[in-house]
């Protein structure tokens, strides 16, 4: 075998090597992304979770704002300003995907709303102080 040939043949595998450790770092960098991706698009889930259960706390202290306004009971829970507040969580009212109840306590003619918004794993509390005149 002459110099040349063997030469060649060492060129060959060094290529082949290389070409083996390029797609090593490809195939890395394609798993990196994605399991990247997989975080990011949970966190993104979370995010929009809290979001409904925040508007599904903001518009159960509105109701509960109306059932005071008006004086009456309108969902039939049996307290004027609270909203499903019986301790079923299977009855509370669905505001998109997300549920809500609202709670009323009264101290020293202060009454105290607080809402409770629940989507999926995400919960927010709003709490709304009412005085009468």
């Amino acid at each position: 075998m002459t110099a040349n040939a063997r030469h060649g043949r060492v060129r060959r595998g060094a290529i082949g090597v290389a070409m083996v450790g390029v797609l090593v770092i490809v195939e890395l960098v394609i798993v990196v992304a994605v399991i990247g991706g997989g975080l990011h698009q949970d966190l993104t889930l979370q995010r929009i979770d809290t979001i409904r259960a925040f508007y599904a706390a903001e518009g159960g202290v509105n109701m509960a704002l109306r059932e005071a306004w008006v004086a009456t009971d309108e969902d039939g829970d049996g307290t004027i300003g609270a909203i499903s507040d019986d301790g079923d969580q299977t009855d509370d009212p669905a505001i998109g995907s997300a549920t809500v109840s609202v709670s009323i306590s009264e101290v020293s003619g202060v009454s105290t709303l607080t809402a409770v918004g629940l989507s999926d794993r995400a919960r927010r509390r709003i709490e709304m102080h009412l005085q009468s005149n």
